[in-house]
């Protein structure tokens, strides 16, 4: 009888103690994923690198023309490849510079010029010549990103760009179908520069990879002198690919 008391007793007992174990069970549960959302939260400054590339269709703007010359001018399809480094303040807000080998210039067609021009290295006899100047330039372009977006990000690019001349080269044929050995443009500045902007996507892999797509538009504010060419500043329009690494991650400590 003794025994049945006891057991009756201690069932009030056992059962406030199980459900005290399953309560601890969820607050332990809770704190776990707390914890993971916390170092989610507090992975604020990252500093990637990556590897990008891609096209670009390169023209002149502002031009002014030397007097007795006239021609033409197209977009020309041109290339550019290099490297990436993206600091990032918080999930919102980075900088991005890109450090890129391009090629810019431009297409002409119907170029003419007229008879004793000075200081310019074509033989003005000949007319309607058609070519391509090849503009090569060591390009920084270094901007705010701004992504919206968690896994998959849309951003929007703003900033300035830096460029240094590697090579200047002309590439005419004239009215005959004969390749010419003459420049269109000679003395060109070694150093440009101007304003960058456009779109983006990115999406993240993983932690620690992502890949991503720029379109950019290079609009140049420094005011080049050609030569026969004249007066002009250059513009491009990149189509820009790459993939980004992570270099290191600083956490931000909270205080509660």
């Amino acid at each position: 009888m003794k025994k049945f008391i006891y057991a009756f007793l201690f069932l009030p007992v056992i059962g406030f103690c199980q459900d005290n174990f399953n309560d601890y069970n969820e607050i332990i549960n809770e704190l776990k994923a707390t914890t993971k959302d916390d170092k989610k939260k507090n992975k604020v400054h990252r500093l990637e690198v990556g590897l990008n590339g891609g096209l670009n269709i390169a023209n002149l703007r502002d031009l002014n023309p030397t007097d007795g010359v006239t021609f033409d001018n197209a977009n020309k399809l041109g290339n550019l490849y290099g490297g990436t480094l993206v600091y990032n303040f918080n999930k919102f807000l980075c900088v991005k510079g890109d450090f890129d080998i391009a090629s810019k210039g431009f297409e002409v067609s119907n170029f003419s010029v007229g008879n004793n021009l000075p200081n310019i290295n074509i033989d003005s006899t000949l007319q309607n010549f058609n070519g391509k100047q090849f503009l090569n330039y060591f390009d920084v372009p270094v901007f705010f990103h701004l992504g919206f977006g968690k896994k998959l990000k849309f951003d929007i690019n703003f900033g300035p760009y830096l460029s240094f001349l590697l090579k200047n080269r002309s590439k005419l044929v004239n009215n005959q179908g004969e390749e010419m050995e003459s420049t269109l443009i000679e003395g060109l500045d070694n150093i440009d520069w101007g304003f960058t902007y456009g779109l983006g996507i990115d999406y993240h892999l993983t932690d620690k990879i992502s890949i991503g797509f720029d379109f950019l538009i290079e609009q140049g504010q420094k005011l080049l002198t050609g030569a026969a060419i004249g007066d002009f500043k250059n513009y491009s329009q990149d189509f820009d690919f790459g993939v980004n690494f992570l270099l290191f991650e600083k956490k931000k400590k909270k205080l509660f």
